[in-house]
């Protein structure tokens, strides 16, 4: 059965060697500046020119910076002409702070490839609803590039596949030992959307939100024990989304072990379980992609493919162009 038609998927240009790439810190400081200074250094050893942005190394508390100084350099690269590139260093919290003064009007006059992950999904997800930009959710320079001599060959291949590849990635492959699992039989095809689930579940009833329908929806989370992953499905499940969706797909639910405080918990797989039946529709599960060093990076708002009995994701579009 074919999905609904969904308006066509804006794709940014490819990057290219010799291109400029911006860094910006829209959410959280850095933990160690040096590790985002070594992740700057491993692009420029590529061949990429690498400007940042004039608020990086700012802190603010939990955050990178005030609101106005962080949406002032996001905003500051979205309008360079010569930035093809923009990535965040690492996630953390406060992008939801500003994602009402993103200069959505210049991406759409000039689309460019945007990089983040976990907190930065808020502003994945607002690019699709706003501008229906391709974006790309997955590995950051303060986060997975840092040290030269531990960068997982996965993730690092998986990120430049998707920010410089002009076809399809197709059928994700991932390691022998961690291969994707299928967990409610079925084919399904539509626009992947993947993210945090803690950001997506804040973004319900805001105008950020994308459509969903017959949206294949890949969730990741980091520290949140069975009871609360829980609270953030019955989120989904309340809104409808979970009935909009075409397939369901779980990346890695990590640093989520469980304690007995008054009664005992549930194993997150049984909370997996039970939004899988309330969804009703295919499922697969163990995709490499979350708070993990052997890491997907995917494009968001792309048609992808997955197979809930032979547990197989398929990216039929790119991501750039």
């Amino acid at each position: 059965m074919l999905p609904l038609q969904q308006p066509h998927i804006i794709a940014p240009a490819a990057l290219r060697r010799g291109d400029t790439i911006g860094v910006v810190a829209p959410s959280s400081p850095q933990r160690d500046d040096e590790r985002l200074k070594a992740g700057i250094r491993y692009f420029e050893s590529l061949g990429y020119r690498v400007i940042c942005g004039d608020n990086l190394w700012k802190r603010y508390g939990y955050l990178a910076g005030t609101d106005q100084e962080r949406i002032d350099d996001l905003n500051t690269m979205i309008r360079n002409p010569a930035v093809k590139m923009i990535i965040a260093g690492r996630g953390g919290y406060g992008m939801t702070r500003i994602l009402g003064n993103v200069d959505y009007r210049a991406l759409r006059r000039s689309p460019k490839i945007i990089v983040g992950f976990s907190d930065v999904t808020a502003l994945n997800l607002a690019l699709l609803r706003k501008c229906n930009l391709a974006s790309f959710s997955g590995a950051m320079p303060g986060v997975d590039f840092w040290n030269p001599e531990a960068i997982d060959p996965f993730a690092e291949e998986w990120f430049w596949r998707c920010v410089t590849w002009r076809k399809p990635l197709g059928i994700v492959r991932q390691p022998e030992h961690s291969p994707i699992v299928g967990l409610q039989s079925g084919v399904a095809q539509g626009r992947l959307i993947a993210g945090n689930l803690t950001l997506i579940s804040t973004l319900v009833g805001t105008p950020f939100l994308p459509s969903f329908k017959n949206a294949l929806l890949l969730l990741e989370e980091i520290g949140e024990e069975a009871y609360r992953v829980d609270r953030l499905l019955s989120q989904l499940d309340n809104a409808g989304v979970l009935r909009s969706i075409a397939g369901l797909l779980f990346g890695q639910f990590t640093n989520a072990k469980p304690t007995r405080v008054s009664v005992e918990p549930l194993p997150m797989e049984a909370v997996f379980s039970e939004y899988i039946r309330r969804a009703a529709k295919p499922a697969i599960g163990n995709l490499l992609y979350g708070h993990i060093p052997t890491k997907l990076t995917l494009p968001i708002g792309v048609q992808a493919r997955i197979d809930g009995k032979r547990g197989v994701l398929k990216i039929l579009e790119a991501g750039v162009q």
